[in-house]
């Protein structure tokens, strides 16, 4: 094998519709680290010149002793099966690394353990990637704990399905909030980034409920500038007039159905109890619809009601972050964004929806709890990646490294 350094243009060319591939191994997350003390390096392996494995390497330089760290974030890209492949294609990494003083490299692979269900069950029969550990063993990797990036994610498999597929999987309650949100008049729509501080403003409301580090407000700047065709900052809103005229038509479209239901029960077409039974009810519909009416009836016309980021790389839509304003958290309006984003997805060709992190569904204290309760409600799969390989080159800086490898700039929910 030759291992040689890449261009972005044919860095991206093979990553971006590579199965393993994840929007932190393109160019634009090289660039994006790049603006955080980071060099970017990306390199190829090649068995008769054909590309067989490629990476994104950041390296960060410890000025005092003029020695680099290497990571290569969700990499390699490359058959993890064929274990003579990884390890030569390691070897060749380890001797560039060397060549730019490297010391040290830190990987985590974007491959899932093994199939499970959206409730986070093993699926018997499904793919079961154990061979990971043991050739990356091989190739002189050491397991370490994950402290960089989310191990565990939500994520909805959209290959050759269609939205009723995907719809007809949510939950009960996802499914009649979608359909309740559609008849109000909920929509999405593209966010003006130039009103960033509106989104900033939810995310810091976001840390304040759950105690967590938020990014900086240049931190959304940069990645919107480097993934700039590839970001998307989309907002879920009413207009209260549109609203209002909805519920309008649904109390009629009620009393409607009472009129019918009144000339059946005089021609004798129903029964007492069951005529009475369904009075009530519709009775108790049309309160519930006119105290509804009432609520929209406060607001002005355009209401936004929460925004989220999403990266649209590759082979798959990740919703990275976002929120919903605390004053129309009751009205479960994220159900409609991400529906309609699924939909996005699916005509758009991409492979997989990611709801991202929802923290170790296996530990009785995960702190994402919530996260991961909401999003199994829209019917994916419960994805487990393998998680984090040290390479040691120098086993000076080794305890060195491993202190310094969680202030990496990854994705994740850090709590304080």
């Amino acid at each position: 094998m030759e291992l040689k350094e890449l261009t972005k243009k044919e860095f991206d060319q093979f990553a971006i519709n590579h199965p393993l591939g994840s929007f932190q191994q393109t160019s634009s997350w090289g660039r994006f680290m790049e603006g955080d003390k980071f060099h970017a390096y990306y390199v190829g392996g090649f068995i008769k010149e054909r590309l067989v494995g490629a990476s994104l390497l950041l390296s960060y330089e410890i000025k005092k002793d003029k020695v680099r760290l290497f990571y290569a974030p969700r990499g390699f890209l490359i058959d993890y099966k064929n274990e003579e492949l990884l390890k030569e294609f390691t070897e060749e990494v380890k001797k560039f690394i060397i060549e730019k003083h490297g010391v040290f490299l830190k990987i985590d692979p974007y491959i899932l353990v093994r199939d499970r269900d959206s409730e986070g069950k093993i699926i018997e029969g499904g793919v079961y990637n154990d061979f990971v550990e043991v050739n990356l063993t091989n190739a002189n990797f050491i397991k370490v704990n994950d402290k960089i990036q989310p191990k565990w994610l939500s994520r909805i498999n959209l290959k050759e399905k269609t939205i009723d597929d995907i719809f007809n999987n949510f939950s009960p309650k996802a499914r009649q909030t979608v359909r309740r949100n559609e008849r109000l008049g909920f929509k999405v729509r593209d966010f003006d980034f130039k009103d960033i501080d509106k989104f900033i403003d939810i995310i810091n409301n976001e840390s304040k409920k759950y105690n967590t580090i938020v990014p900086t407000k240049t931190f959304y700047e940069d990645l919107k500038q480097t993934f700039d065709g590839n970001i998307k900052f989309m907002e879920v809103y009413f207009k209260s007039d549109e609203v209002i005229n909805n519920i309008d038509k649904m109390i009629s479209e009620v009393i409607k159905e009472k009129k019918v239901r009144i000339n059946n029960y005089h021609n004798s077409k129903m029964t007492a109890e069951y005529f009475i039974d369904k009075e009530l009810e519709d009775e108790e519909g049309i309160k519930r619809l006119e105290s509804l009416k009432d609520y929209f009836s406060y607001f002005s016309d355009d209401v936004g009601m929460g925004i989220y980021m999403f990266i649209t790389i590759g082979n798959e839509v990740v919703a990275l972050n976002g929120g919903i304003v605390d004053e129309y958290n009751k009205l479960d309006a994220s159900y409609t964004l991400h529906y309609e984003m699924i939909k996005y997805a699916i005509d758009n060709g991409y492979k997989y929806y990611n709801l991202y992190e929802i923290g170790d569904i296996t530990d009785s204290n995960n702190k994402l709890k919530n996260s991961y309760n909401y999003k199994k409600n829209f019917g994916g799969e419960v994805v487990e990646l393998v998680g984090e390989y040290d390479l040691v080159i120098n086993p000076k800086y080794t305890n060195m490294a491993r202190k310094y490898f969680p202030e990496y700039l990854g994705v994740k929910t850090i709590f304080k």
